[in-house]
């Protein structure tokens, strides 16, 4: 993953250019992106490696993106805004704060556990440092998304005096950290994961 040094962004988000959907040669390359720097990690892919992977000329990449810095941050920047749809689209139609609850960490186990290469790279950004230009660039994105957890976890029907702050940076460490240490083939799916979570929060 990247140092900050690497990475000559704008540490302003509201200066960087307005989401919209990718075009199908732009996924392609995005994926393809995610794809090498998820198996080599940032510092040893290369543009050349990411556009064999795309199947298209070095010289191609540069029609999208004008930097290999840049093509990493817009494969976050789809991370993060896509994981942001991903739970609201869960949500929609619960009432109940702890199956809201539920449904989140459902879907996030998902997109981290069983999605694409992106949600991959965007699942390792989550634990990563939260200093330098990198998350001043992205950061705005994660607190978006932070914010949707921290309205879940204020819904909850919890004992008087608690710190929800507290609850909800454990519960999403916890949720972030289970890539590290989960296996396709063990016995829990991410669905059974998230249900075993939110039933020892209840309790």
């Amino acid at each position: 993953m990247p140092d900050a040094a690497d990475l000559p962004v704008t540490p302003d988000a509201s200066e960087a250019p307005e989401a919209t959907a990718p075009s199908a040669s732009k996924r392609r390359l995005l994926l393809a992106a995610a794809r090498v720097f998820d198996g080599r990690g940032y510092r040893a892919a290369t543009l050349r490696q990411i556009a064999e992977e795309a199947g298209i000329l070095a010289g191609s990449v540069y029609h999208h993106v004008a930097s290999k810095e840049a093509l990493y941050l817009e494969v976050n920047r789809e991370g993060y805004q896509r994981m942001q749809a991903t739970v609201q689209r869960a949500l929609a139609g619960l009432e109940d704060p702890w199956q809201r609850l539920e449904a989140a960490c459902r879907v996030h186990l998902e997109e981290m556990l069983a999605g694409d290469a992106i949600a991959r790279v965007t699942g390792g950004g989550l634990m990563e440092p939260r200093d330098g230009l990198v998350h001043a660039t992205l950061g705005p994105l994660r607190r978006e998304y932070e914010a949707l957890w921290a309205t879940l976890v204020e819904a909850l029907p919890l004992p008087a005096g608690l710190d929800r702050r507290v609850l909800r940076l454990n519960l999403l460490g916890a949720l972030n950290w289970t890539r590290t240490w989960y296996r396709p083939d063990g016995s829990l799916s991410p669905a059974a994961l998230a249900a075993q979570l939110v039933q020892a929060l209840r309790r």
